[in-house]
């Protein structure tokens, strides 16, 4: 999504900035970073994704956090990672969980009565990390991620530390000791002794037959506290004790230090004689090290997928559109393969997407909605690792009225096919990736892929087509477009009666090299197709020298019609396609104005989405903050007079109230909160990094973060470390006052 200006509608979707305040712009200064090494403050904590999981945090945390009582915290100052993980055998196939620095907070029904205790459940991080298996379902579903090499206690990296992994020795049900001295000691290899001199005098109490093993008397003093807060439920929060309590040497401070640990299935409690009275029991920082442990090393499967799709469209005035898709994949994710998830942005809309059929060989199989959205189907019989299924979905789609990337613009007779196939989600460490519809950014999340989509007209109408792939075939006498390329993440088109046909008229294309620049437009609007095509031609030219080739030979440039709803009013890029609404047009582009700008932004995410993927719901930042920053960046080179007032209107609303690495679903307020979180303070950060390593390292480092992760998946992480390896500048300081992950 591009953006919008003051006194638009808000979009949900790809803002390049927010202009609320465009008419009095406020010049921000291009601050130089702090000095290497120079300690930053942490980036603020995330909104709640839930208003139960914020009941829940405010009960426990609340007081401390406003200064009333004094910590230890419950769960930590508020969430830092929000998302939706794989779990089986909920109704969504995936349930929403947010990470704070002590535990993880999911919610694995949204339908069950919100009233229950057990709506909201406390994840048993602590039995995962030490097994090496993340449950991703129901009925002992497991994903095996690996032992778990985070210290339970202490410093990360600390290798007199036991880890996670090592406590599994100590899992097995032990005998009932009440009121034994607990002198047991465990060393990082996991081997287990006796302290002949135990820093404190500290007593086993209360044996949880549940689990088999003896709490330790601080720990069962400190769950059943008078001054925990009402409705504290140890269980919930902890779960049982799953091994006993035992020394160990763990380095704080830089200091190492007598520890005593004991594990529970949800949580970890340490004793450190060495703190004050108050701080002496704590809850170990479990989410911080499941979410390091989880996500350190993301399987992503690459499915090898490929698409060949057949679309009629039918004549006005409602242009409804028939289709017949065929998917085959092969099964790269190392587990049998039972069924295949595809998301249908579509079927969100009542009376718009019907499925007719979904058929596997010669058989119809079962096929059911998630969270209205994703559509599961399950395969006849189970696929093998290494094997390959093919699948045919037949459906209708009857447009919403609506205009815009996802609707029928009845008025300029431009239908818009955005977001429209059913298209198969990415399978990551253990499950299929399936996410709700939000309102805030993308519609989806996919990795890439091959298509072949042919569109005609059921009838004898003559149709212009334009969109994602190369033009590999076009039959005017019977209008049909066939479009083809491989390494795409989605694709999305446009049809109209009207429209100027760009291959018979070469006042509609650019030639940039070796890219063909076809622009679709209304022949009323030719005019504006050249400013178009002038603004966007000289952008690709310098984002493929600068950044690194553009890996396809064709980009379209294509009106959309008028967008008639709120969520719909803004400028959207697509694989190879950028489309600007109808009523935009007559907004000029002159230059410094965000109508001149925008082109460049839609064109850099060509680079910044389409080629390097990520996952724009969980890590939004990491192709708009980018695609922001490097649209300033285009003006400051090549526009130097117009760069202040562009990058003002860019970062005009930084403000960090929320971390740059929020998810779409991290409980913003509104779309203003989102937009200047995601566009105009990752750019301000962005922007900072340029600085402090300089414009040679800064774009050595993003040709190389391009080229290795050319139509590959990349992280945050990843974005990081290719940057930090070009430059001599402590980088963590500016990530770290933004990012909380």
């Amino acid at each position: 999504m591009s953006h919008r200006t003051n006194g638009q509608p808000a979009s949900p979707r790809r803002m390049a900035c927010n202009l609320l305040s465009a008419v009095a712009l406020i010049m921000l200064p291009l601050a130089a970073p702090a000095a290497p090494g120079l300690a930053a403050a942490a980036a603020p904590t995330e909104g709640f994704a839930a208003p139960q999981f914020r009941s829940i945090w405010q009960r426990d945390d609340g007081p401390v956090a406003a200064g009333k009582v004094s910590p230890p915290w419950m769960w930590g100052p508020g969430p830092f990672h929000t998302n939706y993980e794989p779990y089986e055998g909920t109704p969504g196939a995936s349930h929403l969980v947010q990470y704070f620095d002590k535990g993880r907070l999911e919610i694995n029904d949204p339908e069950a009565d919100p009233h229950s205790p057990w709506f909201v459940t406390s994840g048993r991080l602590v039995s995962e990390m030490v097994a090496g298996e993340a449950q991703v379902g129901e009925g002992g579903r497991v994903y095996k991620i690996g032992p778990a090499r985070q210290p339970v206690s202490g410093s990360f990296g600390d290798a007199q530390a036991p880890t996670y992994a090592a406590f599994a020795g100590l899992t097995a049900r032990a005998a009932q000791a009440e009121g034994q001295v607990t002198d047991t000691q465990l060393d990082a290899s996991g081997k287990i002794g006796l302290m002949q001199s135990p820093p404190a005098n500290l007593k086993r109490t209360k044996y949880e037959a549940a689990t088999g093993h003896n709490w330790a008397d601080v720990f069962w003093l400190f769950a059943n506290a008078p001054d925990r807060p009402a409705g504290f439920d140890w269980l919930y929060t902890l779960g049982y004790p799953i091994t006993e309590p035992v020394w160990v040497q763990a380095r704080i401070n830089g200091k190492t230090q007598p520890v005593l640990v004991q594990l529970f299935e949800r949580r970890t409690l340490t004793y450190n004689p060495a703190n004050p009275t108050a701080l002496r029991v704590e809850m170990g920082n479990v989410g911080r090290h499941y979410y390091d442990w989880r996500y350190a090393d993301l399987h992503t499967a690459q499915l090898d997928t490929k698409y060949d799709v057949r679309i009629s469209v039918a004549p006005k005035p409602e242009r409804i559109t028939t289709v017949q898709e065929r998917i085959g994949l092969h099964n790269n994710t190392g587990n049998p393969m039972r069924t295949v998830v595809f998301h249908a942005p579509w079927h969100h809309w009542d009376g718009v997407f019907t499925l007719q059929a979904a058929v596997v060989g010669d058989r119809q199989v079962d096929a059911v909605w998630r969270e209205g959205i994703n559509l599961e189907v399950t395969l006849p019989q189970a696929v093998p690792p290494g094997g390959g299924v093919e699948i045919a979905i037949g459906f209708e789609v009857r447009p919403r009225p609506v205009g815009g990337r996802t609707g029928y613009d009845r008025t300029n007779d431009i239908l818009s096919l955005g977001d429209m196939l059913p298209t198969v989600v990415p399978w990551e460490n253990g499950g299929w990736q399936v996410y709700p519809y939000s309102e805030l950014g993308d519609l989806g999340y996919y990795l890439h892929s091959a298509y072949k989509v042919v569109i005609a007209p059921s009838g004898s109408e003559k149709l212009i087509v334009g969109g994602t792939g190369e033009l590999s075939a076009h039959d005017p006498a019977r209008s049909v477009w066939t479009f083809t390329a491989a390494n795409l993440r989605d694709v999305a088109y446009v049809v109209s009666p009207r429209f100027v046909d760009p291959t018979a008229d070469k006042d509609m294309t650019r030639q940039v090299g070796d890219v063909r620049v076809l622009a679709y437009f209304l022949p009323e609007h030719r005019e504006q197709a050249g400013q178009q095509l002038a603004l966007v031609a000289p952008a690709l030219d310098w984002l493929g020298k600068t950044i690194g080739p553009y890996p396809f030979k064709q980009y379209t440039l294509a009106e959309m019609g008028v967008p008639l709803e709120r969520t719909d009013n803004y400028a959207q890029e697509y694989p190879m396609a950028y489309f600007i609404p109808t009523t935009w047009l007559k907004l000029g582009v002159a230059p410094g104005s965000w109508t001149w700008f925008t082109p460049v932004h839609e064109a850099t995410h060509q680079w910044f989405y389409s080629t390097v993927a990520n996952n724009q719901l969980t890590d939004p930042w990491l192709d708009e903050a980018l695609a922001t920053l490097i649209t300033a960046e285009y003006v400051r080179a090549n526009f130097p007079a117009q760069y202040a007032q562009v990058y003002t209107q860019m970062t005009s609303q930084a403000n960090l109230d929320r971390p740059v690495s929020s998810s779409v679903y991290s409980g913003f307020a509104d779309e203003s909160q989102y937009a200047a979180t995601i566009y105009d303070t990752g750019a301000q950060m962005l922007n900072k990094i340029r600085l402090a390593m300089g414009n040679s390292d800064f774009y050595s480092g993003l040709q190389d973060y391009y080229a290795q992760y050319k139509f590959k998946k990349a992280t945050p992480a990843d974005l990081r470390a290719t940057l930090q390896r070009h430059t001599k500048a402590d980088l963590g300081a500016i990530f770290g006052a933004y990012l909380s992950r």
